[in-house]
């Protein structure tokens, strides 16, 4: 937001709580996530819109699986004002949690942060302002830290479409192949059940953002199998620790990754993940090139570049 030419809608209103629980009470959740803290957000919405009435206006709903209801209230009362959304979710995970776009398909334009969403989502939308912008990432706070990367040492993050699966399948069979082998797992600890116990995993909770940082820098490798994805905030983030990657060739991951040496393998190829972990392990001038490669790819992804071309869709939609 720093970077954008904004007013953030908080809900920060002084509504009665309780009152607007209520309300949320009505909706249903087919449409979106929708609950109290989305009703203040759009009474404080309201209560801008209407200050600024007669004016050009785009509102834009960072997250478009969540809070969107009464557009056509707010077109009917603001005219002059766009309505634009950005998505994040696959679209079979878009299928199944909002089975019912109606609500949706009121938006003047949307933003797929995956290549793999822009069909979808203008079919799904019955929208064809569809852009797509990719996420950014924060390169001067994730950067590079050389002097404490250690050897044969794998960073897996997050638990949102993970391919648990793969990865416990491969960890005793990289754990037998490579010496002194340390896996380190960042997981919600609600998640933590979904990793097989093995002498070489240390599973992380309630990693702060420093700490998560420092994990990135002293990790060999970001380890990551997926079953799906749009933009992975893992695979940004350790890109712009210059951090090399094996990640799985599913949703948008080959666009965010291109121009670099890191590796994509197949979904559910687990012979894959072990023989190219092992043979990179091996390899430290690669190593050290995929390094680099991942760096540059996140200079190209700054927050700061990615949102001069969020403010031009904004332009073009006003």
């Amino acid at each position: 937001m720093d970077y954008l030419n904004a007013k953030v809608v908080y809900g920060t209103t002084k509504f009665p709580f309780g009152i607007a629980k209520i309300l949320a009470g009505f909706h249903s959740q087919s449409m979106g996530n929708y609950n109290v803290g989305s009703v203040l957000k759009a009474i404080e919405l309201y209560q801008l819109l209407k200050k600024h009435k007669g004016q050009s206006n785009v509102v834009h709903f960072l997250n478009g699986e969540r809070d969107v209801r009464h557009l056509g209230f707010f077109k009917r009362n603001f005219p002059n004002t766009k309505f634009c959304a950005t998505f994040h979710k696959p679209s079979e995970v878009l299928n199944q949690t909002i089975p019912n776009p109606k609500a949706l398909q009121k938006l003047d334009a949307a933003i797929a942060v995956g290549t793999n969403q822009v069909d979808f989502l203008k079919n799904w939308l019955q929208l064809e302002n569809v852009a797509y912008i990719p996420h950014g990432v924060d390169t001067e706070f994730f950067g590079l830290n050389t002097s404490v990367k250690e050897n044969n040492s794998l960073l897996f993050v997050g638990q949102h479409l993970r391919d648990f699966d793969t990865f416990n399948k491969t960890v005793p069979k990289l754990a037998a192949a490579i010496a002194n082998l340390q896996i380190r797992v960042v997981i919600h600890p609600a998640y933590s059940s979904k990793i097989e116990p093995h002498s070489c995993v240390d599973i992380l909770s309630d990693v702060n953002d420093e700490q998560l940082r420092t994990l990135y820098q002293q990790a060999t490798l970001l380890y990551l199998p997926l079953l799906d994805s749009t933009a992975c905030n893992s695979l940004l983030e350790a890109m712009a620790c210059g951090l090399p990657i094996i990640t799985t060739n599913v949703g948008g991951n080959a666009n965010y990754l291109k121009n670099t040496s890191n590796i994509l393998v197949e979904s559910g190829n687990v012979d894959g993940f072990i023989d190219e972990t092992i043979a990179l392990l091996q390899d430290e001038l690669r190593l050290t090139n995929m390094g680099k490669s991942s760096r540059n790819r996140a200079v190209e992804l700054e927050w700061e570049k990615v949102t001069r071309d969020i403010n031009g869709f904004y332009e073009k939609l006003s």
